[in-house]
């Protein structure tokens, strides 16, 4: 009963993407009402704007907002004596290469560094397309593949000085250990993104 969501409630879309809000208004015995709703959406500064309600059909409503800028949106839906339904919208600008991890971007991830330009160059161009083979690169380049991108960098010219990916142990340290093939970090940013391998 009440404000019931039938869209969803969380969303990630592009700027200048359409946010569909739709809502279906009941009452106490769970039958619709003709008590269209009034839908405030809170921009990423703070504004608010009060778009048009539309019926879809009897108790049922819905609300199509553009989403100008990039950032977070908050929609609050409410139906006088029915109550109200929250609806969140998050929405990324594509990114231009420009915009995408270069030398200068892995340089201040890693720190100071004896590898060259060429060599770290080298590294991010192999590293991006084996992260474009197992993951969906999309127009957005979210921040959760562009640090993942970052760590594959630092972990392939890290991995230069030990091409067999073994550390050799000593008095201290004890017996050689053979790095893992896969990090964990780097599958867990890049877990939402990754490819469904079917067959």
């Amino acid at each position: 009963m009440g404000v019931q969501a039938l869209s969803s409630t969380t969303v990630s879309l592009p700027i200048g993407g359409v946010w569909e809000i739709a809502v279906s208004v009941t009452d106490a015995d769970g039958a619709h009402v003709d008590t269209a709703p009034t839908v405030t959406v809170t921009l990423p500064a703070g504004s608010t704007a009060t778009p048009t309600v539309e019926t879809v059909a009897g108790g049922v409503y819905r609300v199509l907002y553009v989403v100008g800028t990039a950032g977070r949106y908050i929609a609050r839906v409410v139906a006088t004596d029915h109550g109200a339904a929250d609806f969140a919208a998050y929405a990324t600008g594509t990114t231009a290469g420009t915009g995408m991890p270069d030398v200068t971007a892995v340089v201040e991830y890693i720190g100071e560094t004896s590898h060259t330009e060429e060599e770290i160059q080298d590294a991010l161009d192999a590293e991006s397309a084996a992260q474009r083979a197992v993951c969906r690169v999309r127009a957005v380049y979210p921040d959760d593949l562009r640090q993942a991108l970052l760590r594959r960098v630092q972990r392939n010219l890290a991995l230069r000085q030990l091409p067999l990916a073994v550390l050799q142990g000593d008095a201290g340290a004890g017996d050689s250990t053979v790095l893992p093939g896969r990090d964990p970090e780097i599958r867990r940013l890049e877990a939402p993104h990754r490819k469904l391998v079917v067959g």
